[in-house]
């Protein structure tokens, strides 16, 4: 039972600091986006933004499914320590060959291409994501379970970065130092994971020719299939924008999409962690697996559909106060995005929770290479016409495309009304109420400024979201309450 308790316990712990950790990189966006868009302008923010999106492409490449790769294998290692230190070098290598032949690339072609010659030196900068990203290799804390160290030197890092934000950047013409600290903020306290790391496979004396680097290729490749599909379509739409339309709409396009994809990415901290324990209870213990199974995706649709209906009520107080009057343009694209939070959380669903432990990422890597091939199919005539507002469009179809090929594959093997239940329709069913509730009560009452409106109605919205879950006894709400009503009676005994 202790055994038990503990899992528990590491299972909310871990999920409470990788919260921290993109709460950390969110707080630091929302704080400072208003500032760099207004001090730096649409072209500057959106010339940084360009060039991370073509990096943010030799990154994937270079890590090649091992982020996602790695966490299954660890998870599965972690009892035998020479086992999981040999694993550990083994992807290192891999890694630190990929690092070489990306930069290879970034520095032979990529600069010299002509339409890029104006980039040069962010190209430089922005490059060292590679290496820092791949040294860091969270995929082997993640794996464990064990983040309290990763997260507490990112929050340490991030927000020192937040500071030198604002006493660094000061002038339009200041992007490039914006751009420095954007790396240092991504990935700038990676080098003391390695260190870290490096020192575990040292003392485990881990022998060179003891090494089996053949044996990934195959299941590394096949993840790195479908995270570099899913990834032309998450940057190919900035990448073209770019291009056909200018670096203005990048930032437009950047302003929403960015802003929903922190969001999702709190969602989804549901699924990061539980893919090591998915990943352990499916060969041990299939009961359990399934249990988790559905209380993860019950967690995911209580965040994902409340902010998908936020985003869409409130989305031109939020352009406004990220960007002012000159990203307005974005407010529609915001409107059109909004739908993502529920689409990318069913998306990461089916394929991470459900497919990646039982080791099928082959159909997450079809739907992915077919979202990807419709994404390029259709962005360059929806961005010619439509510019960042149809690349928003052209998002939300790839994401739903890769939903409905896995959807039909896995649906022969689970019965699906365990998940879509009746506490499922009861969700949706609050969130249609308050919706509904701060749409009148938004046309109803006003008052002075929009900010405090903004801000009065979001406290609104989510005060009202949490009262109608207990008044309809959401069962995951109640089962909290009960927790939090359990812990604070122990801590009373106590005393």
């Amino acid at each position: 039972m202790s055994s038990k308790k503990n899992k528990l316990v590491s299972i909310k712990l871990n999920f409470v600091l990788n919260a921290l950790r993109v709460l950390s990189t969110a707080l630091i966006t929302l704080f400072t986006m208003p500032y760099l868009n207004r001090i730096l302008g649409a072209e500057n923010v959106g010339k940084v933004e360009y060039v991370y999106t073509i990096i943010n492409y030799f990154v994937l490449f270079s890590s090649i499914g091992i982020p996602m790769y790695g966490i299954r294998e660890v998870s599965k290692a972690r009892d035998d320590s020479k086992k999981l230190y040999t694993l550990v070098s083994e992807l290192l290598i891999i890694l630190f060959a990929t690092t070489i032949i990306s930069y290879a690339l970034i520095f032979g072609i990529l600069i010299h291409l002509g339409f890029l010659s104006s980039y040069k030196s962010l190209i430089f900068i922005m490059s060292f994501l590679v290496i820092l990203n791949n040294i860091g290799a969270e995929w082997y804390f993640q794996g464990l379970e064990n983040q309290k160290f990763i997260t507490i030197r990112n929050v340490v890092v991030r927000s020192l970065v937040f500071g030198l934000i604002f006493i660094l950047v000061k002038t339009s013409s200041d992007y490039e130092t914006y751009a420095i600290l954007f790396v240092i903020m991504l990935f700038g306290a990676n080098v003391i994971n390695f260190i870290i790391i490096g020192k575990k496979i040292i003392s485990n004396k881990i022998q060179i020719r003891s090494l089996n680097l053949k044996k990934h290729i195959k299941p590394i490749f096949a993840i790195f299939a479908a995270t570099i599909s899913v990834n032309i379509y998450l940057q190919l739409d900035n990448f073209l924008i770019g291009i056909i339309s200018g670096d203005r709409y990048v930032a437009y396009y950047t302003i929403a999409n960015k802003l929903i994809r922190f969001v999702i990415s709190f969602i989804t901290i549901v699924g990061a962690v539980m893919l090591p324990r998915l990943s352990y209870l499916f060969l041990n213990d299939r009961t359990k697996y399934n249990n988790l199974l559905r209380k993860s995706f019950d967690l995911m649709m209580l965040l994902a559909i409340p902010s998908s209906i936020y985003f869409f009520i409130f989305s031109q107080e939020i352009i406004m106060f990220m960007g002012g009057e000159e990203f307005i343009a974005a407010n529609l694209t915001m409107k059109i995005l909004s739908p993502l939070c529920i689409i990318v959380s069913f998306a990461y669903f089916f394929g991470f929770l459900i497919l990646y432990p039982q080791e099928k990422e082959r159909i997450y890597t079809v739907a992915t290479i077919a979202s990807a091939f419709l994404s390029v199919l259709l962005n360059y005539f929806a961005i010619t016409n439509f510019q960042q507002n149809g690349a928003a469009v052209v998002a939300l179809l790839a994401e739903g495309l890769a939903i409905l090929i896995m959807f039909y594959f896995i649906k022969k093997e689970y019965n699906f009304s365990e998940f879509f239940n009746y506490n499922f329709f009861k969700i949706i069913l609050i969130n249609v109420i308050v919706m509904i509730i701060t749409i009148f009560g938004k046309k109803m009452i006003t008052f002075g400024g929009n900010n405090f409106e903004w801000i009065s109605f979001s406290l609104f919205f989510a005060f009202s979201y949490f009262l109608i879950l207990l008044i309809l006894k959401e069962k995951n709400t109640i089962e909290v309450l009960k927790q939090v009503k359990l812990k604070i009676g122990a801590i009373q005994n106590k005393e």
